[in-house]
Parts: structure tokens; C-alpha cells; sequence
């Protein structure tokens, strides 16, 4: 679970994660392949036996996700600033390690890992239901200012919610034109 960045100093505590498939039962087998991850584990990975479906269910809610933040915030364009906050700073950090891997890496995530298109739509569902969570917010607290202050509102002169032609506009602009409906 890493990669030329990730494990450029060292591999200790990061995951190496496998399933043991294709082994069979003979001794010799068995043990070749403990002695294969013997050699991850004496460099310190941390070992994480579990079959490929798991694997690749957890990959899709964590790997997937995170370079899909990091890609999402590069093209906002982020940039430091003379304020930066460290929760900032770290979003900073993962646009960096993410677009730093190559872009084949990230859609290799997508495409062949089946869990992927279900994240992504759960991440467009979420950032949806943030932006109508602030939109309803802002809209309570618009209802409630022209609520209060009904009396004046009411005291305003009617008007129409359509554009009019007066008789002092110039007759000849592009948006009287677009009005007059002679």
C-alpha cells in the first residue's frame, strides 16, 4: 500500500498487503512463500493478510478517495498563503504527494478496481449534500431578515418583476430593443 513517494524513506509500519492464493498445500511452497514475506516484513512493513475482494473494497474508500481529494484540490489551484493554517498546510501536503504520482497511477485506482465508480459517486452525493446544507442555512437566514422586516418591505412601492419600457429610455438600446414587444 505504497508507493516510490509513500516508501521513499523507508518502508517501516507501512502495509504490505497480500493474500496467499495459488500456494497449494506442499510444504515447500508454503514456505517459499513465507520466506518472500519475511523479506517486507524484516524491512518493517506492517503485514496485512486478506483476500483481494477486501483489499480492494478498503483501497476504494482510502487510496481511491484520497487521490481523488488531492486531484479534486489541485484544480482549485490551491496556493500558499501568509495565513496558512496547519489543517491548510496538510491539504497542501496531500495536493503535492497525490499529483505527484502519475496520473496512470490514479486511473489504474479507478479503472480496475470495481469499488471505485461506487466512491466516487458517494463523493459527488456528499459534496452535494454540504453545498445544500449551506444553501439551506443561508436560505433560513434570508427568510428570516425579510420576516423581520416585513412591514417595510410591504411599505415598498409594487413593481414588476419584468423589464418595462419607459418613455424616457433610448429607444434604440440593445435592451429596450429586447423588451418592446411591437
Amino acid at each position: 500500500m505504497f508507493g516510490p513517494e509513500s516508501g521513499k524513506n523507508g518502508w517501516k509500519n507501512l502495509p504490505l498487503v497480500y493474500d496467499k492464493v495459488r500456494i497449494g498445500n506442499e510444504e515447500s511452497r508454503i514456505l517459499r512463500c513465507c520466506q518472500f514475506l519475511d523479506i517486507f516484513a524484516s524491512e518493517g512493513c506492517r503485514m496485512v493478510e486478506m483476500s483481494c475482494a477486501e483489499h480492494d473494497w478498503y483501497a476504494a474508500g482510502s487510496q481511491f478517495i484520497t487521490h481523488t481529494t488531492g486531484r479534486f484540490l489541485e484544480k482549485l489551484g490551491l496556493e500558499t498563503t501568509p495565513i496558512n493554517t496547519k489543517d491548510y498546510e496538510t491539504l497542501l501536503s496531500l495536493v503535492e504527494n497525490t499529483v505527484e504520482d502519475s496520473f496512470d497511477l490514479y486511473y489504474g485506482l479507478f479503472l480496475y478496481n470495481l469499488n471505485a465508480m461506487e466512491q466516487l459517486e458517494r463523493f459527488d452525493l456528499a459534496f452535494e449534500s454540504l453545498k445544500k446544507q449551506l444553501f439551506g442555512r443561508l436560505h433560513s437566514i434570508y427568510r428570516k431578515h425579510l420576516f423581520e422586516n416585513e412591514e417595510q418591505i410591504l411599505a415598498l412601492p409594487e413593481r414588476s418583476m419584468l423589464l418595462q419600457k419607459s418613455e424616457d429610455s433610448d429607444a434604440s438600446s440593445p435592451l429596450s430593443k429586447a423588451v418592446d414587444t411591437k
